[in-house]
């Protein structure tokens, strides 16, 4: 093996033996930095390899490590959700506001809001148009839409 081909990275053993290893692409596996051998990790065989006894032979037999942890979201079912969307329209400044009013509308039912499209009005420049997607748990899509209904009507008759 050429040193001037090979490219180490150090790093230490995940399996916390402290011994600074490398990966050898020409043999696949990893070596140790300053001994040049192959690794094979001690803590690594006591907590992988089973041994078995059956009739005076002996098997080695190895499980494979989990990585992954089952998480809460694997047993549980994704909750149905209702998808919509908003058009608010206006100076930067009053769409800024819709905008926070229906996400904080929309968290208090447990649902996300998604993303927006913004144009602009190709006629004066000045309004915004800010297409607002977002979802919210099957059944309380409606009660969304009328709750920031209330709130624009509301807020038409401040201005």
């Amino acid at each position: 093996m050429s040193s001037s081909n090979t490219v180490i990275n150090p790093k230490d053993c995940s399996y916390g033996c402290n011994t600074r290893i490398y990966w050898n692409t020409a043999e696949n596996s990893y070596f140790e930095v300053f001994s040049q051998k192959k690794h094979i990790c001690p803590n690594r065989s006591k907590s992988v390899t089973q041994t078995t006894t059956t009739n005076n032979n002996t098997a080695t037999t190895t499980n494979k490590p989990t990585y992954y942890k089952k998480s809460y979201y694997a047993t549980q079912p994704k909750p149905k959700t209702s998808n919509s969307f908003e058009l608010l329209t206006g100076p930067i400044s009053e769409i800024q506001r819709k905008y926070e009013i229906l996400s904080d509308i929309v968290s208090e039912y447990n649902g996300k809001v998604h993303g927006s499209q913004r144009g602009q009005d190709p006629r004066t420049g000045q309004l915004i148009d800010l297409l607002v997607y977002y979802e919210v748990p099957l059944g309380n899509r409606e009660e969304v839409k009328q709750r920031f209904t209330n709130f624009a009507r509301n807020e038409q008759m401040i201005l």
